[in-house]
């Protein structure tokens, strides 16, 4: 069975786009990335991080595709912080990023930011990761819900992201894909503006990734939007 994504990325409302995404059904490997550092800084780091996703070889199972990932982000980050050094005075500049990997029947999801992976099993959809933000842990907390949360004005702050600290820090999960499971790849510009229950109906509805940024768009996001819908090839 191979599993086979569509991305879509667009500026938006803002003078350029800062995002990028990464397909590589044969090798099952999906990504977006959310550059951070204005325009110059955050085109550059996300391009980095692309790159690092792009040419690294995937090789072994699941756990060693993790590390190949994990050594690769690692290594754009040092390169991201050397540039800045060398080039920016040191200005912030960094990226978020999220990754899907699935391989013969095991999946994982690394990440660093507030970039997602959903999960759609024909019921609704769930969030995979958990943004690394403030607000993400007020939300754990019980204190704001999902609609606060869109709304609150630190949702766009971050404590972590490639590029942003001298070690890069990534979370990851592991599970097992089932091949009628659908998978939703988002920048902040999606999620910031459609919440659980829409991007449900969306899904349910068999909805591209043009769709998903259509749908950002008409919501009112101001950010860049960026979206990879992966699924199962029936064919395969």
């Amino acid at each position: 069975m191979i599993w086979r994504g569509q991305g879509r990325t667009h500026k938006g409302r803002r003078p350029a786009n800062e995002d990028a995404f990464v397909c590589r059904d044969g090798e099952g490997l999906w990504a977006v990335i959310d550059g951070m550092g204005g325009h110059e800084a955050g085109d550059l780091a996300a391009s980095m991080v692309c790159e690092s996703l792009e040419t690294l070889s995937l090789g072994g199972g699941i756990a060693h595709r993790l590390v190949a990932v994990e050594t690769a982000l690692q290594t754009a980050n040092h390169a991201i912080r050397h540039h800045a050094a060398i080039n920016m005075r040191s200005k912030p500049m960094g990226a978020t990023v999220a990754v899907l990997l699935v391989y013969r029947g095991e999946a994982a999801v690394v990440w660093a930011g507030d970039s997602r992976l959903y999960r759609y099993d024909g019921d609704g959809v769930a969030m995979l990761t958990r943004d690394h933000t403030p607000v993400q842990a007020l939300v754990d907390a019980g204190e704001l819900d999902e609609k606060q949360a869109m709304q609150h004005p630190r949702a766009n702050v971050i404590y972590q992201a490639v590029g942003i600290g001298e070690r890069l820090q990534l979370d990851q999960i592991r599970f097992e894909p089932d091949h009628e499971h659908r998978f939703l790849l988002t920048s902040d510009g999606i999620h910031s503006v459609l919440a659980v229950d829409e991007l449900t109906s969306l899904m349910r509805h068999g909805v591209t990734a043009s769709g998903v940024l259509k749908a950002a768009l008409d919501r009112g996001s101001r950010d860049n939007v960026t979206a990879v819908v992966i699924a199962a090839d029936a064919e395969e």
